[in-house]
């Protein structure tokens, strides 16, 4: 599956958001989802990609594709 529908199903399921609202030109403060949500959507990418987000390096995301382009490039 790639990352973006890995990524929209887990924010999808989390937040109860729309999935189809959800693609990489999608503002990251655009989507639907609470700090908690956020924080869930987190820890299960991180579970399910192998990979630990730099909190960091993640406040420079502004877009979805941003934060696929992350966990691409983590995931390798």
């Amino acid at each position: 599956m790639p990352t973006l529908d890995h990524l929209r199903a887990i924010m999808t399921k989390v937040a109860r958001c729309d999935g189809n609202e959800i693609n990489t030109d999608t503002a990251l403060k655009d989507v639907k989802a609470d700090s908690l949500h956020w924080l869930q959507i987190i820890i299960r990418v991180e579970g399910d990609f192998n990979i630990e987000i730099d909190f960091e390096r993640m406040r420079e995301f502004t877009t979805i594709g941003d934060f696929v382009e992350y966990i691409d490039s983590c995931a390798k």
